[in-house]
């Protein structure tokens, strides 16, 4: 009864304790269903709290719980779209005189065991535009050995599941004098919906389905600064499935898998031994004014919400001033990625170009590729391999070697069946000329020297077959050929260029000289306005 009148008096939610038992001889208490918040809505409960006080505490002047067990934890926490959380606001404290701040150690707290059983957690959070709103509708959690003025790790582990199947299993060792942590994560079928709202803050993207798979070793310390590692991680990223915010499919992924990755936050490398990716399928659009969908999509910010401003006087530094850099923070060299294999597999590439009329479309795919020895520093070369189908009966085989810093590579490209009759909304405003057939071919060296100024090499042979261009202005041929078959090229770009032998199957050709000396070429030509 009075530790329910001292619940009236300070909790701001009804709460109420149905029994305690305490047993004097052998310091042990058990506190049974405790209930905060209204019947219907209760925001903390559990069923049995059983605490196990050694009798050594009172001589050593610490607290030594030799087992604490808490079965059936249930628990809201809600946060409000001001940010508040429910949780901080269960009870009205009396307020304490400020004190002198004063170093002082951890209290003293030694736990054999402690353990949480059967738990229940529901989390809800309304400051993102969508809401978001999970459950986990099974806790464990269990300690051994925990001390705080210990320099001996404890061990813990901890499983949740939610109602979906989902599963997250943590095993690893913490201290907590100073911070720090190392063990084992396990993730297992995690709806990315989930947690997609705070994404969706940042781009405007609409998931419509997608899990994640995460097993990863780590260590953890935040002794001086945050210094995470990650080691033998691996991650499975499965039926993905993104949308624009009006509807638009943008991205479906089959299945990614990443294997042998490794993170080292303080030095910002990221190694991916192994990547493989199966399916996937996007929708890439240059809009009217030439700039692409993706991003357009992914450069686009949410409206900033407003702040409260404090209302303390202190002196800020002006905006364009320098901020100093925060102690332990990271540092500000780039990013290292390293890519050792990669092999993407039956990828289909949606393309289309809005800017020319009409509108340009081309499908790519089945597309495969393949990388080897990426590293974001670019000072080494990284071999590629890409194979597809280009449109309905066009091929494209291109495999070699690229290095970035400086830009430069060496590529075998073999092209064959390529339709250029895409070409024809990018002719049309310049010559009144239809293309009404013609296909392309070709296996070239392409050789890249440079970037800056730009520099290329490009050797060997071309073919263009079954041409048949029409004028149409008269609405007749202009010009036409079986196969027109170019060997031994040999182009360095910009100023030279020497071919072998050019072999010209049935050729047709329709050229008029006018009385005023011009040409039926001048007239197709479309005039430009000054």
């Amino acid at each position: 009864r009075v530790v329910n009148q001292q619940l009236a008096k300070y909790a701001t939610v009804p709460a109420r304790l149905e029994r305690i038992e305490f047993n004097p001889f052998t310091l042990n208490l058990k506190l049974h269903n405790l209930h905060m918040g209204e019947p219907d809505a209760e925001q903390l409960a559990f069923e049995r709290l059983f605490v196990d006080l050694d009798w050594d505490s009172l001589r050593s002047r610490s607290l030594h719980f030799s087992d604490i067990e808490l079965i059936g934890p249930n628990a809201e926490v809600l946060f409000d779209i001001d940010g508040k959380l429910n949780l901080a606001e269960l009870f009205e404290l009396p307020s304490k005189e400020d004190t002198p701040a004063e170093d002082k150690e951890p209290l003293a707290l030694r736990i054999d065991r402690l353990q949480l059983a059967g738990g229940r957690v529901h989390f809800a959070d309304q400051r993102t535009q969508e809401p978001i709103d999970f459950l986990l509708d099974s806790l464990d959690f269990e300690l051994l050995n925990f001390a705080t003025r210990s320099d001996d790790a404890a061990d813990a582990v901890l499983v949740a599941r939610g109602p979906d199947g989902s599963r997250i299993k943590w095993k690893g060792q913490l201290n907590l004098s100073p911070v720090t942590s190392t063990g084992q994560l396990e993730i297992n079928g995690l709806a990315l919906k989930t947690f997609w709202p705070y994404v969706r803050d940042m781009a405007p993207l609409a998931l419509n389905e997608g899990q994640l798979s995460l097993k990863t070793e780590y260590q953890l310390d935040l002794s001086k600064g945050t210094s995470l590692q990650l080691s033998d991680a691996s991650a499975t990223l499965a039926s993905l499935s993104i949308d624009s915010l009006q509807g638009q499919p943008l991205l479906r992924l089959e299945q990614a898998e990443i294997a042998q990755a490794s993170l080292d936050l303080p030095k910002r490398q990221l190694a991916l031994g192994q990547l493989r990716s199966q399916a996937l399928e996007s929708w890439l659009i240059r809009e009217p004014d030439g700039q692409l969908n993706w991003q357009r999509l992914l450069a686009s910010k949410p409206e900033p919400q407003p702040q409260p401003q404090p209302a303390d006087t202190e002196e800020r530094p002006a905006q364009d001033e320098p901020q100093p850099t925060q102690k332990g923070g990271t540092s500000d060299q780039p990013w290292r990625i390293v890519l050792r294999d990669a092999e993407l597999r039956n990828y289909q590439l949606h393309l289309a170009d809005k800017v020319p009329e009409p509108n340009v479309e081309l499908e790519l795919g089945p597309l495969d590729l393949d990388v080897r020895n990426f590293d974001s520093r670019g000072t080494a070369p990284m071999e590629l391999k890409l194979t597809t189908e280009v449109g309905k009966q066009g091929s494209l085989l291109a495999e070699g070697q690229l290095t970035l810093t400086p830009m430069q590579g060496s590529f075998d490209v073999t092209l064959a069946g390529i339709d250029l009759r895409l070409a024809q909304p990018y002719l049309s405003p310049f010559v009144h000329l239809e293309l009404r057939s013609g296909l392309l071919a070709s296996q070239l060296a392409v050789e890249l020297t440079g970037v800056e100024p730009l520099a290329f090499h490009i050797g060997g042979s071309a073919e263009i077959t079954q041409l048949h261009t029409l004028d149409t202005i008269q609405d007749r041929d202009l010009m036409k050929w079986q196969s027109l078959q170019v060997s031994g090229l040999d182009y360095s770009y910009p100023n030279a260029l020497q071919i072998e032998k050019i072999d010209l199957n049935q050729p047709y050709a329709r050229f008029i000289i006018n009385p005023d000396l011009t040409t039926n070429i001048n007239d197709l030509l479309v005039d430009k306005p000054s």
